[in-house]
């Protein structure tokens, strides 16, 4: 699934949110004499550098609008310029759903000699991603989201001897990375497990074989088309360009419509079982459309169905 081998890459499993992988994972992989580069168009790659200035991570933080996507060029003129040990940066940035380039990113850093970290917490299991042909060191994800789990496990999936010589750059007791790996080969948690939540993890890791990624993919395009031309054809506006969605996640500007408010919207289709994530711009109104999970296109089109009859009450 993630196209790692299984002879030189290894899962460290975390009990906890995305976050806590994110945290273990920046903070095991980067050494005290390293520097790493973060990405921040967004509010997660922003979590990110909150992480590595709270730890005391030697890092830079390539701040830029939540809108924009550095060009691999200019991903390769920040690493060329700087003097990183490590890179990291949000596969797909819900803020927005922004898609950032994987292999591009990664290739540049392996010519550069910089271990790449990707989050790909909403990507895994809903994008293509291969450890051996992206040229991509760590991913970091969580069973829920496109693994369609449940949350409350993570992940990092990375070489094991990066991980296994990381025993000596661990800088919390909880979210140490080779802490985890060496109880982890020996069937344990080194702490309380998630007991439940993994089994709902084996069962969405076996939906997802049976399914395949590809297809699963697909199936979310499909339900991305018909929610995107269902969305413009009521009037809504995409905050980002068709070129950077991911089509997993939607951003869409607040209706022109005079009097519309997000919040009856989203009240009125909760009503219906169905709920809207609030927008995360800071200086304008928007909202978010995810088309990821156990969905159809035919689900889609009732929540169109759904926005146009509310649009058409109010």
């Amino acid at each position: 699934m993630s196209g790692a081998d299984p002879e030189t890459h290894c899962a460290v499993l975390i009990a906890g949110p995305g976050t806590a992988a994110v945290e273990a994972a920046l903070g095991s992989l980067v050494p005290r004499d390293g520097r790493v580069l973060i990405i921040e168009n967004g509010a997660y790659g922003e979590r990110a550098a909150e992480i590595a200035t709270t730890l005391q991570i030697p890092v830079d933080v390539w701040s830029l609008p939540w809108t924009v996507c550095p060009s691999p060029v200019e991903f390769a003129a920040r690493i060329t310029a700087g003097r990183f040990t490590h890179a990291f940066w949000v596969h797909h940035e819900t803020t927005t759903g922004m898609l950032t380039p994987l292999a591009e990113y990664g290739r540049i850093c392996r010519s550069c000699g910089v271990v790449s970290i990707v989050d790909a917490m909403s990507s895994f299991a809903g994008l293509p991603i291969s450890l051996r042909e992206d040229a991509v060191d760590f991913i970091i994800s969580s069973a829920n989201k496109c693994l369609q789990g449940m949350p409350g496990v993570s992940f990092v999936l990375g070489p094991q001897e990066l991980i296994e010589r990381s025993s000596a750059i661990g800088r919390t007791y909880t979210l140490n990375l080779a802490r985890h790996e060496a109880s982890l080969i020996n069937g344990q948690f080194p702490f309380t497990p998630p007991v439940q939540v993994l089994y709902a993890m084996a069962c969405a890791l076996q939906e997802t074989l049976t399914e395949t990624v590809a297809a699963r993919a697909a199936r979310y395009r499909a339900c991305y088309s018909v929610m995107l031309d269902g969305m413009e054809q009521l009037g809504f506006r995409t905050v980002l360009p068709k070129a950077l969605h991911s089509q997993l996640l939607t951003a869409f500007h607040s209706h022109d419509a005079p009097g519309f408010s997000f919040e009856q919207l989203h009240d009125y289709l909760y009503a219906r079982d169905i709920t809207l994530y609030p927008g995360k711009l800071r200086h304008e109104k928007s909202f978010r459309v995810a088309n990821i999970g156990a969905l159809t296109p035919h689900d889609m089109r009732g929540f169109i169905a759904a926005v146009r009859e509310y649009l058409h009450e109010n």
